[in-house]
């Protein structure tokens, strides 16, 4: 009988440890706690308006606050290591978008790894991009080709090494057009001179750049993706034009920093793939210019390594050396 009622008692203080250990693991959202949600770039642009977005549905899920902070710096690590050194107790969740994948191509140093030191919970959306010109005598990519080759031209990016530089030196190294590359600190300088005439060419998404699109300040000459957008559907595929290799949209996931236990990292998951689910945000996010991502679950980790490997096949071909 003591042998039983010992056994007992050890049984009831595993299965009241276990619980414990359980609640201790599923502990998000902390109450009163907020939520950050880092955005490694300057604010106004179409990630902050994105986030935003879905701070806004995120709070009521998660009932605490929910806010933007923006990070900008280094062509997006500052921002990246402020998400790698937070807390791992999902209140700090980051941006990610395509420099992560594409450091690896320039085998650039950072102080972190981004597939070793960063969950990747969900990827949200896709940013279609665009070539793009102010040039009201050129109507086509074909335009630039004859135009700018022997000329000194100049395209520009938000970046060096960036979607935008890669892009645009890709274009610019294939035809041998020995147009110039000005690097700007962020998009709206970048479309700004774009405008004005100051640069010739510049690839930039489509989110950023609708607007003057639609209005007739900017001529769009093609777009990445294997088929044309609704919002812009006059607009040819780099495909259609010819150039395959230009195809990847610009990406935007939600991150943890390792070490987030797996309930949190599946608790947040299911609230961003409910927000992705909503119509309301669908619409709105093909409003700015922005492909949603399925609200599906899919291997964001082995779709980030199948992104390595295009960039570092599209970095080869431009020479690009990242600074």
């Amino acid at each position: 009988m003591t042998n039983i009622l010992a056994r007992g008692a050890l049984l009831a203080a595993f299965t009241l440890g276990a619980a414990f250990a359980a609640h201790a693991q599923d502990t998000f959202p902390i109450a009163g706690k907020p939520v950050t949600l880092i955005l490694p770039a300057v604010g106004g642009s179409t990630g902050d308006r994105v986030l935003r977005m879905f701070a806004e549905r995120l709070k009521e899920d998660w009932k605490v606050p929910v806010i933007v902070d923006a990070k900008p710096g280094a062509g997006g690590v500052v921002g990246t290591v402020h998400g790698v050194n937070a807390a791992p107790d999902g209140h700090t969740i980051l941006l990610g978008y395509s420099h992560l994948t594409q450091a690896y191509a320039f085998n650039q140093k950072r102080p972190y790894d981004a597939l070793a030191d960063l969950i990747p919970v969900a990827r949200i959306c896709d940013l279609p991009m665009l070539y793009l010109t102010a040039d009201p005598s050129i109507r086509t990519l074909q335009d630039v080709v004859a135009k700018m080759k022997g000329t000194k031209g100049s395209y520009g990016s938000y970046g060096n090494a960036t979607t935008s530089h890669i892009y645009s030196e890709l274009i610019n190294s294939r035809n041998n057009l020995g147009m110039v590359h000005a690097a700007y600190k962020g998009t709206p300088p970048l479309i700004t001179d774009l405008i004005g005439g100051q640069i010739n060419t510049a690839v930039v998404d489509l989110g950023n750049t609708m607007v003057h699109v639609k209005s007739g300040k900017l001529k769009a000459l093609a777009i990445t993706g294997n088929k044309r957008s609704r919002l812009v559907p006059d607009v040819p595929t780099f495909a259609e034009l010819g150039y395959n290799e230009v195809s990847q949209p610009g990406r935007y996931w939600l991150m943890l920093p390792k070490g987030t236990p797996s309930a949190t990292v599946e608790r947040i998951r299911t609230s961003i793939l409910n927000v992705l689910k909503s119509l309301e945000v669908q619409e709105q996010l093909l409003s700015m210019g922005i492909d949603p991502a399925s609200s599906e679950r899919e291997d964001v980790a082995g779709n980030m390594r199948a992104d390595i490997d295009y960039w570092k096949r599209v970095v080869q071909a431009t020479g690009i050396k990242a600074d």
